[in-house]
């Protein structure tokens, strides 16, 4: 569908949503359902084109069997002590909630010691699509609720300290203003800026970029978490091999080694459970120095084969009942992001935000679980507030140039024979070789600079098409994030959670118990660095 302002001349008291995975989805549902029109914009398709399609529908929350303070206690241990404690009591009285609201869906959800889990309709098939299916179905049917796809938001409309509606382009490239009363960021995070990841390929970071253009702070930025085992072979999806993993699997080096015995680990499961970014190290390193590491299902019984999660693995175009699958740790999930109140506004009036794009719940490591119960509770939170935010900026009185304006990278002309491919492919090595796994100052100051001369690059690269055009778009936000990753790592002198630097290997809790932020100059498209201690994080 083809938008523009004849068709929505003014969005008095409606709400926009910028994403359409989980935590986009249900915000704009529980917008609807407080009695606001929604349109929810996404550059591509809507449910099954997002992380959440991929996710393994796992839920961490208070159970029966576990209080809501055990999981507040747990969530900010892993979370080093970094996390925004009223936030993670926020989501703590609010995930059960958010699970009755997913059966009410008619989703099938089983409750655990500590967690809940969807049950996928068959083995072979991602928990995470049957839950996408099911929900962009529900939300497909409302009438109060407009779905716009193949739009591109390439910035916010700001009046003084309010938003009042997004820019951006359609399927035919025509720049478009559309108005609101507020917007929902649920953009998710940035995980493909990195060479080896396992989201969605178009995940690089287009809502830190739009939140930082705005004058949002974004922080804990250094803190990306990476999760061990994933497919990397050309000719395969860059998938997780879900767990659980059988007992019978091996992890083996180029040389043939057992991995887990040669570190100490009973089975892949402890590994992933207890020392998962230490794993992720371990196994770095590995590919590092051997060249490849390997997942050995050839000893895993058949039965298994045909059960959750092993039906999904068995999927993949290489029989690895037979021959083993190279596998190496790949960027998953960003804790940073920018700040929310609890009715998930942001500093800005009439900008909301849900899901990964929002900082506090993690602190320096994510909970496994915790990120599908984020966007479940923030969606619901974010869209019942926006939907009653009456706040209005009449886009008549607003001057031309109140807002940032992007024409000019259009305009340039391009010089060289350098493409958007290429550059592509530059920022995701510079980020994996120079803010990966393992960091130094050496390693990151070594990339910020060449982000400098690929910057110049892109800004000179005139677009033939609108899929140029929303690369373009893309490589810049993955250029702005990495800026962001490298701009905190360099101010943070210690190892914490997911972050590790080997010239501070260790966690200092005297002088680092303190979360970062980085505020962007547009002028300069620069970051500027400040740090706020923990006992002024409420």
């Amino acid at each position: 569908m083809e938008v523009g302002k004849k068709d929505i001349p003014d969005m008095r008291n409606k709400v926009i949503v910028i994403g359409a995975g989980l935590a986009g989805i249900v915000a704009a549902y529980h917008a609807c359902m407080e009695g606001a029109e929604v349109m929810i914009i996404d550059r591509g398709s809507i449910g099954l084109g997002t992380n959440s399609a991929m996710s393994n529908g796992v839920f961490a929350g208070p159970t029966s069997f576990y209080s809501k303070e055990d999981y507040i206690q747990d969530t900010i241990r892993i979370g080093r002590n970094l996390n925004k404690a009223s936030y993670v009591r926020l989501v703590a009285h609010e995930a059960q909630d958010g699970i009755e609201f997913l059966r009410s869906l008619g989703l099938d959800i089983a409750e655990a010691q500590s967690v809940y889990s969807l049950r996928a309709q068959r083995p072979n098939i991602i928990p995470g699509v049957t839950m996408m299916k099911k929900i962009a179905m529900m939300v497909g049917g409302l009438d109060e609720v407009k779905i716009i796809s193949g739009f591109y938001v390439t910035s916010l409309l700001k009046s003084e300290n309010r938003v009042y509606g997004v820019k951006g382009f359609d399927i035919s490239g025509r720049e478009i203003e559309i108005y609101a009363s507020s917007i929902v960021l649920a953009t998710g995070g940035a995980g493909a800026i990195y060479l080896r990841n396992d989201n969605q390929k178009t995940i690089m970071g287009q809502g830190y970029r739009l939140a930082a253009e705005v004058g949002l702070v974004l922080k804990d930025m250094e803190f990306v978490q990476f999760y061990p085992i994933v497919v990397d072979e050309p000719n395969l999806a860059s998938m997780i091999l879900y767990p659980p993993y059988p007992e019978e699997a091996r992890l083996i080096n180029a040389s043939g080694e057992d991995i887990l015995e040669k570190y100490g680990f009973d089975d892949v499961n402890q590994a992933i459970l207890q020392k998962r970014d230490e794993f992720s190290i371990i196994l770095f390193e590995e590919v590092t120095n051997s060249g490849r590491v390997y997942m050995d299902y050839s000893r895993v019984h058949d039965a298994l084969w045909h059960r959750h999660p092993m039906g999904i693995i068995s999927k993949l175009k290489k029989d690895l009942r037979t021959m083993p699958v190279a596998v190496s740790p790949a960027a998953h999930f960003f804790m940073g992001g920018v700040e929310v109140d609890d009715r998930c506004q942001t500093s800005l009036e009439g900008l909301f935000a849900c899901g990964e794009v929002v900082w506090g719940l993690h602190g320096a490591n994510r909970r496994g679980g915790n990120a599908l119960t984020e966007c479940i509770v923030t969606g619901m939170i974010a869209g019942r507030n926006a939907a009653i935010n009456t706040g209005f900026v009449n886009p008549t009185r607003i001057k031309e140039g109140d807002h940032t304006k992007r024409e000019h990278f259009l305009k340039r002309h391009s010089k060289g024979d350098v493409t958007l491919s290429e550059i592509r492919r530059n920022i995701r090595e510079i980020a994996w070789n120079n803010a990966g796994i393992v960091r130094s100052e050496d390693r990151l100051k070594n990339g910020l600079n060449q982000i400098e001369s690929i910057d110049v690059q892109l800004a000179e690269i005139t677009p033939k098409n609108v899929s140029q055009m929303k690369l373009k778009e893309d490589l810049f936000s993955a250029l702005l994030t990495l800026k962001s990753i490298i701009v905190a790592s360099l101010g943070r002198k210690e190892s914490r959670g997911s972050f590790f630097r080997d010239d501070f290997k260790k966690e200092d809790n005297l002088s680092w118990l303190k979360n970062s932020a980085v505020s962007y100059d547009n002028k300069a498209y620069t970051f500027e660095l400040t740090h706020i201690s923990q006992s002024d994080t409420t």
